[in-house]
């Protein structure tokens, strides 16, 4: 399987918002290694003839308005996909693997991958125990990810390694895409290329009518593994100001009625709170003024708004109120996603247009906020 040619700087987000969405899903970018989707988004911006930041990690920041604004601020959506890692070959040939990020191993089984190798991309699939010979016992069973094997067709290690496959070498869910009706579609990484499609429709409009504050707009890198990537560009820039664009997990579904409230076609979600709660303290409690700020932009841009408050979920915003010694105000949206981190998650187009839309009304309005006072910061004249 050769690299896909992805020509990402041809879509226009305000003609072809999900057209863009699934161009950038197909682009492998696993945490660690997301110099594809970097190099798809850095040539989408300089296309435009706008300026770009790179990093050493491969995080871009495209910057718009005055140099000496008052205010700086910072909108983030991260580049990565979760996925596995090589953790050995076996002497005839299987892989074996390690999780790298949230992967599920419940829909492991069965499924197709790809092996990322120095050679080129090489087809795999997950070995599952034949339906005829699995015992009772085993039917409803998930193995853990280092019980499973790949079937990448070697009947050998060293014919693996003449493949040019190393133990390292990282793995992600083969590309599919679906349409449904009212504008849904499924694939795989949605998480987050919807936010990354969000932002480049953002980027367009506050290049075509700059903002009075200092706006980075981020594409940050390893969000799926530590969420430390974000923390290198906050220092680089220095921002009062973060919000970051990420999914958050619809519960409309049978098996999550009732466990929350952010449903497809909602509308992006204000989250209230994020905590990992899994022997981790990373999380989020948002900003009072900027919860204000963000209902406020969204009256105005007559953008529907959700919330939710989630135990399970982090995203770049967790770390980033204490990134610098001045602190920054730090507050996420999540764009309603169904299955998350599974290879058919499911989006609405609409959510991922209002929460451009909402997130180019408070980018406009920042200029105006005063972070010094708790929930009563918004001075006169409030978001509009």
């Amino acid at each position: 399987m050769q690299r896909p040619d992805h020509r990402v700087e041809e879509w226009d987000p305000r003609a072809d918002l999900r057209g863009l969405v699934r161009e950038l899903s197909a682009v492998a970018a696993p945490t660690g290694n997301e110099d594809r989707l970097t190099a798809a988004v850095e040539s989408y911006v300089r296309a435009r003839g706008w300026a770009v930041q790179r990093d050493r990690l491969g995080q871009l920041a495209v910057t718009v308005g005055p140099a000496d604004a008052d205010t700086s601020v910072m909108l983030i959506a991260h580049l990565d996909e979760l996925g596995l890692v090589v953790r050995a070959v076996e002497e005839d040939g299987w892989l074996r693997v390690h999780r790298l990020g949230g992967m599920p191993e419940r829909v492991l089984p069965g499924l197709r991958l790809v092996v990322h190798t120095r050679a080129g991309d090489l087809p795999a699939v997950v070995g599952t125990k034949s339906h005829h010979l699995t015992g009772t016992e085993e039917k409803y069973v998930a193995k853990p990810a280092t019980d499973l094997y790949l079937e990448a067709g070697f009947t050998s290690a060293q014919e693996a390694a003449d493949a040019g496959v190393r133990v390292g070498d990282p793995i992600t869910y083969a590309p599919t895409w679906t349409e449904y009706g009212h504008g849904r579609f499924s694939g795989k990484s949605l998480d987050n290329r919807v936010g990354v499609a969000a932002m480049l429709r953002v980027l367009e409009d506050l290049t075509a009518e700059a903002p009075a504050a200092r706006v980075h707009v981020v594409f940050s890198c390893l969000e799926e593994f530590n969420l430390k990537g974000t923390l290198a560009m906050a220092e680089r820039l220095r921002p009062d100001i973060a919000l970051a664009v990420d999914i958050v997990p619809a519960t409309d579904t049978p098996d999550l009625r009732g466990q929350g409230t952010s449903v497809l076609g909602g509308g992006p979600s204000l989250s209230r709170l994020t905590f990992h709660g899994r022997g981790t303290l990373g999380g989020l409690v948002p900003h009072p003024g900027l919860v204000r700020a963000v209902e406020d932009a969204a009256a105005t841009a007559e953008v529907p708004l959700q919330y939710d408050a989630v135990v399970g979920c982090l995203n770049d915003a967790a770390y980033l109120p204490m990134a610098t010694a001045e602190g920054i105000a730090a507050i996420s949206l999540g764009i309603p996603c169904r299955y998350t981190h599974s290879p058919v998650e499911t989006a609405q187009l609409s959510d991922v247009v209002d929460t451009a839309t909402l997130v180019t009304r408070f980018a406009r309005g920042a200029h105006r906020l005063d972070l010094s006072r708790g929930i009563s910061q918004i001075t006169d004249g409030g978001m509009a």
